[in-house]
Order: structure tokens, then C-alpha cells, then sequence
């Protein structure tokens, strides 16, 4: 199965995280890691990290992913 957002891309998070139930609005964000079992996505902050739900992420940059072959 194929990951929506990869390790250390920047991302934009709207929803609340599962860690200690707080609303992030807008905030700048990268992924860590994804839980292959609940399927959520771990995104580290400035000074913290917690858990959301792929509904709640945003991609910064939508480039189109191409296959380059060399």
C-alpha cells in the first residue's frame, strides 16, 4: 500500500491530534512516520509532535509525481 504524504515532507495540518486532543489551525508541519495500523500520520511541530488522521493533512507543493528514468 502506498503512503499518501512521505517521511519529512512539509505538510499543513486543520483537525485536532490524538495526543492530547488539541486544535491545530494552519500549522506548518513535517511527517515523521505513518501507523500502518490505524493509518494516521505522526507530523513533528516545532517544539512537539502528535498523531492525525489523513482527512486532517494538506500538501504544500502539488507537483506531479513522474517516473524518471535516467
Amino acid at each position: 500500500m502506498r503512503n499518501k504524504f512521505k517521511k519529512g515532507e512539509p505538510v499543513i495540518v486543520n483537525g485536532v491530534g490524538k495526543k492530547d486532543n488539541k486544535i491545530y489551525i494552519n500549522k506548518l508541519g513535517s511527517i515523521i512516520e505513518r501507523d500502518a495500523f490505524f493509518r494516521d500520520y505522526n507530523v513533528k511541530f516545532s517544539k512537539e509532535d502528535d498523531w492525525f488522521n489523513e482527512r486532517a493533512l494538506k500538501k504544500i507543493m502539488n507537483m506531479p509525481e513522474r517516473n524518471i528514468r535516467i
